[in-house]
This record gives C-alpha cells, sequence and structure tokens, in this order.
C-alpha cells in the first residue's frame, strides 16, 4: 500500500507544535486536532473546566491570525464563548501558553494582552515559525 497524503512541512510543524503545547498541558496526543486545509488552526482539548463557567468544556484553540486562546465550547444551546487570548506571538514557547491556561482555568486571568489583534503570518513566516516542531513519521512498509 502506497502511503498518499502528501505532509507539507507546515502541516507537520502545527501538528508537532499543537502536540508539544497539549503535551505541556498534560493532555494526551488523542485530545488534540489540526486543519490546515482551509485555514491554519489548532485545537486542545481541556482536561478540566473553567472556574468561571464550571458548566461548560472548553478547549485552546490556535489560529495563525490570533494565536491561542482559551473558549468555552459551543453546546446546542450557547455558541462557543471567548474567556482570554494569550497575545504573546504567534508560536509562543508551550510552557509560556500551559502558564496562560493554568491562569484561565484557575479564574485569575480573563480577556487578553496585548492591544489590537495580530494580523495573520504570511506563508514564509508560519513555516519559520512552525518548521521546528515538525515531526514527521514514515509509514510502516
Amino acid at each position: 500500500m502506497m502511503w498518499q497524503r502528501v505532509v507539507t512541512l507546515e502541516r507537520a510543524g502545527l501538528a508537532g507544535y499543537v502536540r508539544a503545547v497539549a503535551r505541556a498541558l498534560g493532555v494526551p496526543g488523542a485530545g488534540t486536532a489540526c486543519e490546515s486545509e482551509t485555514r491554519c488552526a489548532g485545537y486542545i482539548a481541556l482536561p478540566r473546566r473553567c472556574a468561571e463557567c464550571p458548566g461548560r468544556d472548553g478547549m485552546v484553540e490556535w489560529s495563525a491570525r490570533r494565536g491561542w486562546s482559551v473558549v468555552l465550547e459551543e453546546t446546542p444551546e450557547e455558541a462557543s464563548v471567548l474567556v482570554a487570548r494569550l497575545g504573546a506571538g504567534l508560536v509562543p514557547a508551550p510552557d509560556v501558553v500551559a502558564d496562560f491556561v493554568g491562569e484561565v482555568l484557575a479564574g485569575r486571568r480573563t480577556g487578553g494582552r496585548g492591544s489590537g489583534e495580530p494580523a495573520e503570518a504570511d506563508q514564509g513566516t508560519l513555516r519559520e515559525l512552525l518548521v521546528p516542531y515538525a515531526l514527521i513519521a514514515w509509514p510502516p512498509g
């Protein structure tokens, strides 16, 4: 069987970066997802709930435009809600993201940091930021 899926360095880098952040948060890789077909984004399911909204599940979301945010997940009754945005650049170190998420979940931090929204990175910049995290595993065979 031939491996057909094309893996770009950006896609592999995004997957590696999201998994590195998940590891820093103590979340197994199965609790992560990445999307790079229509937009460059990553998601990590949070194992514990936010002190501000203990009745709703949360996630940490990364986008090439905004960086990291803590978001309450959408329910049939309510839309998703932004709890806090990190605002420390597009690809901060995983431990910086983990510290931010810990502060948000404990109720010590809301809102965003920094002024305005970061602009979406161009492909070259994004590649440069994500490639160090690229982990490419060849299929067996």
